[in-house]
């Protein structure tokens, strides 16, 4: 993610891989497809070589082709106008989300941690926390701590420096995911402390609102959409890439065991088929459990007298995913660019704070945290509606909606 600090606003783009990357993916794979072509004219293997690395590294060529293709599309984009007093942002060409600044309540900040034999790698990202509940990335900090560093290290510094450039154009209290409120920092300029209890009340006071007629919408929100709403999974190349490297495995097994086979080396030809065998079979449970499903599988919103239900479809089978019903007491949250919907109950989101809180300054030992866990683990009716197949802007209005 890249964010842009400029005079009177803030411009953040997702991080995309460069063009010149993907052309040069286009050309490399191409010259190792028909690299086999040395293979055929000086080796033994002959014109099977060649086969060999046409059919197993000219595919990659056509996934590098097919992402730069999509380039031309839009990608996810905020920017905060101090000007204007309004946030905008989306993802493709369907028209920009608009809301004025004012509805936006705090900073989340959600924090993770990577162990490694070298070290623990940190990240932390800054969202944006709306009065409806939607979440907007604005920003990525990562730190890394080293085992054999042994000068100080200071796990919040750069996030507390990035967030002081956030505070200079939109200063808002700052939360973590439950909505405490985030101590780590090292800057706590005197104006977030001056609005934190108003703002953090106003938080409270909307962050459990099921009525929609209470959720914000935007000034030039187009109009509400019709249900049902339907649409189709897609296939991320991530999975083809992984699938075709399974099936370059199986093809060297073919490559081994026939040139083996010709020079009679039983040892090698026996190898050769064990690895054609595990390549084979793992590219053919790739796509039959998961790419064949996924590729087949459709997804429709539709309403009914009390609220909203969401299925998966699969041919003639349809699945409920979840169920949403307004004014039911639950919490409802949309987590962009992943474009999650959260479902909890108010009661689960509670426990869930109690729970941490024991955690983190224990009393009576680990009693009162298996209490909660048991209260946490009853009341938890939580469900995960996955709207990643839309555009942002789609998502958000149907969050909008619901």
């Amino acid at each position: 993610m890249e964010t842009t600090f400029l005079s009177d606003s803030i411009l953040v783009q997702s991080g995309t891989i460069n063009d010149y990357l993907l052309l040069f993916g286009i050309v490399f794979w191409i010259i190792l497809a028909f690299s086999g072509i040395w293979i055929w004219k000086q080796t033994h293997v002959r014109k099977l070589g060649f086969v060999f690395t046409l059919i197993t590294f000219l595919p990659f060529s056509y996934l590098c082709y097919q992402s730069y293709e999509e380039k031309d599309g839009f990608v996810y984009q905020l920017e905060i106008d101090k000007t204007k007093n309004q946030i905008h942002f989306g993802d493709s060409k369907e028209p920009d989300i608009y809301f004025p600044i004012d509805e936006f309540v705090s900073y989340q900040i959600k924090s993770e941690s990577e162990s490694k034999k070298d070290g623990t790698r940190f990240t932390d990202t800054i969202y944006l926390h709306h009065k409806s509940g939607l979440l907007l990335p604005v920003a990525d900090v990562s730190v890394k701590r080293y085992n054999d560093n042994r000068d100080g290290f200071s796990r919040y510094s750069v996030l507390s420096r990035e967030v002081k450039k956030f505070f200079r154009i939109l200063p808002l209290p700052v939360e973590t995911e439950t909505g405490k409120p985030f101590k780590e920092l090292l800057v706590k300029p005197e104006s977030i402390v001056k609005t934190k209890n108003s703002t953090l009340s106003k938080t409270e006071n909307t962050n459990f609102i099921s009525n929609s007629q209470n959720k914000t919408t935007p000034p030039n929100e187009i109009s509400a959409p019709q249900f049902p709403i339907k649409w189709n999974h897609k296939i991320i190349k991530a999975n083809w890439y992984f699938s075709f490297s399974l099936l370059a495995i199986g093809h060297l097994g073919v490559l081994m065991f026939i040139a083996n086979f010709k020079e009679n080396r039983n040892n090698n030809k026996y190898l050769g088929v064990l690895i054609l065998l595990f390549g084979y079979l793992s590219f053919g449970s790739q796509y039959y459990f998961w790419i064949l499903p996924k590729s087949n599988t459709h997804y429709k919103i539709e309403s009914f007298d009390k609220g909203y239900r969401f299925y998966s479809l699969q041919g003639k089978n349809k699945k409920l995913e979840g169920e949403w019903i307004p004014n039911s007491e639950k919490i409802v949250f949309l987590e962009l660019p992943e474009k999650t919907l959260h479902i909890q109950t108010k009661l689960a989101y509670e426990k869930t704070k109690a729970l941490l809180d024991s955690l983190e300054n224990p009393s009576d030992g680990f009693s009162d945290a298996l209490k909660l866990t048991k209260e946490v683990y009853d009341a938890s009716e939580w469900v995960r509606w996955d709207l990643s197949d839309l555009p942002t802007e789609v998502a958000v209005r149907l969050f909008l909606v619901l």
